[in-house]
């Protein structure tokens, strides 16, 4: 396989994922953000509780504002073009190294997986920020709105209006979730898929696009599994702004939702809103996970096949 293969085929795959399922990753947002630091007793009876429990109404919130479901696109586009990159390349070339050095194949792809994810997170870090800034801002007030034109622009605001280190706001949850997703999914969708392969062989040939999406389809479970709690805590803290502190509709509680830390933040939503509170939007995450998985590795997998193809059609033509 020649050595940029692994970085265009991830790219293109995550990319074109994008496309379809940005939507479903709007929703999933507002579903983290909706009811944040309220306990039941405090939203009972509130539209934040309607919403949070009617689908078709936590899409209509998420649907609001500019360019509605599909807020925040361009910073979505350009976050899959390094962090996609980044981490299926890195991955290939660094597993076939450390598959050179370790006794045990599985250990050395979790290693491989984890280092690129870290790698392909930070880098893409800025753009995950201005990309949950666009995707929420409907959820503020007009008045606390950023309302920020496409990811360049959200940029160039953030550094001018705070400063350049803003852009890696939250960096250390994304890190976190990055390896939990890359070492999840990748080395997940291999291992099914080889197993398909093996044990099905009648009916599961390693170039067939249903071997491709059933193995995406397991590692799409696993990886939103492992990373919703994570994945939660990174939004809320990418989102969150210095506000003056609100009170519930009773009157009686005093809400400040401006964390000082990851573990800070997950302390405070374990403490209002339960252990479950860390997998509020699961349900959109995997909407929105297996049909971007099943996409992604469709998608990675041809490409790979047509350059593959256009080798064997340059040897055959120089036999010739």
């Amino acid at each position: 396989m020649r050595w940029w293969l692994p970085f265009l085929s991830g790219a293109c795959g995550d990319m074109t994922a994008t496309l379809f399922t940005h939507p479903i990753d709007v929703v999933k947002v507002h579903a983290q953000l909706s009811g944040e630091l309220l306990s039941k007793n405090d939203i009972k009876g509130t539209m934040q509780t309607r919403n949070t429990k009617n689908p078709l109404a936590m899409i209509h919130s998420a649907s609001k504002g500019h360019n509605g479901l599909y807020r925040g696109i361009s910073a979505s586009l350009l976050r899959q073009s390094i962090f996609a990159t980044t981490r299926h390349g890195l991955y290939y070339h660094l597993n076939q190294h450390f598959a050179k050095i370790s006794p045990l194949a599985s250990l050395a792809s979790v290693s491989s997986a984890m280092l690129a994810g870290i790698i392909g997170a930070v880098a893409a870090n800025p753009a995950d920020v201005v990309l949950i800034r666009m995707q929420s801002d409907s959820h503020w007030p007009p008045q606390r709105q950023r309302r920020y034109r496409h990811v360049f622009d959200g940029i160039l605001k953030i550094i001018r209006k705070e400063s350049w280190r803003r852009l890696w706001r939250g960096c250390l949850p994304t890190v976190i979730r990055a390896v939990l997703v890359t070492s999840s999914q990748i080395p997940s969708y291999h291992l099914v898929k080889g197993l398909l392969v093996s044990k099905w062989s009648e009916i599961c040939h390693s170039s067939s696009v249903s071997t491709h999406i059933l193995a995406g389809s397991a590692s799409a479970i696993c990886a939103s599994l492992a990373t919703n709690p994570v994945d939660l805590i990174k939004t809320r803290i990418i989102n969150m702004q210095k506000t003056p502190t609100t009170t519930t509709h009773t009157g009686s509680t005093s809400i400040n939702r401006y964390y000082s830390s990851p573990l800070d933040c997950a302390a405070r939503t374990v403490k209002a809103e339960g252990l479950l509170g860390l997998y509020k939007g699961i349900y959109a995450t995997m909407a929105r996970l297996v049909p971007h998985t099943m996409i992604l590795w469709v998608v990675q997998e041809q490409v790979i096949s047509f350059f593959d193809r256009e080798d064997d059609v340059v040897i055959s033509s120089s036999n010739n």
